[in-house]
This record gives C-alpha cells, structure tokens and sequence, in this order.
C-alpha cells in the first residue's frame, strides 16, 4: 500500500529558485562561498572518520549503548567535526578550496 504521494513537480521546483539567488542576496562572494563548501566538505570527512573509528572500536556487551547514548554521541561527534574543520587542523578544506579555485581561474 502507497502511503505517501509524490508532489507534482511545480511544487518541487518551487522553492528551487530561492537557492540560485540566495549568494546574491546575501552579497557572498563565489570564493567565501567556495571556501565555506571546502570547509564544509572537511568537516563531513572527519565526522565520517569518527563514525568509523568508533564503529571499529571494542565495546562491552554487558553495558550496551542506548539510543539516546548513540545519538548524542552522534551529535558529539559532528561537532568535534565541525571545530576541526574550522580549526583548519587537517588542512583538507584549504586544500580543497586550492584545487577548486585554480580549476575555476582557468
């Protein structure tokens, strides 16, 4: 049984248009834009990498984890993630904003 119906496509594209204007509106440059994306990008890969990592480690089965307990660890984990990318810690978001700006310079 089909419980959701899919929207019609008018209404999908609807609010489409409010994301190709909003850098303009908001006055952001395409390179903070492009810096803010690398770093964003960074911060996702180290929350994957944590996730992993703890994913890898070895826990007890005689105090398993709540659900609760997993989602703020969840939460945690973004984060640290998200400092470390702002700290520039790993490098990897400048890098990227490197390789991405040059490929847009030419």
């Amino acid at each position: 049984m089909k419980v959701s119906m899919p929207l019609p496509l008018s209404v999908l594209t609807l609010g489409a248009d409010r994301f190709k204007a909003a850098p303009e509106i908001k006055g952001v440059t395409d390179d903070a834009k492009l810096r803010e994306t690398a770093s964003e990008f960074e911060a996702i890969f180290i929350q994957q990498m944590l996730k992993t990592m703890r994913e890898s480690s070895f826990e007890s089965d005689l105090l398993p984890k709540s659900e609760g307990e997993k989602m703020f660890q969840s939460l945690l984990d973004e984060q640290y993630a998200k400092l470390s990318a702002k700290s520039g810690s790993l490098g990897l978001g400048e890098m990227i904003y490197q390789q991405l700006k040059s490929n847009l310079d030419k």
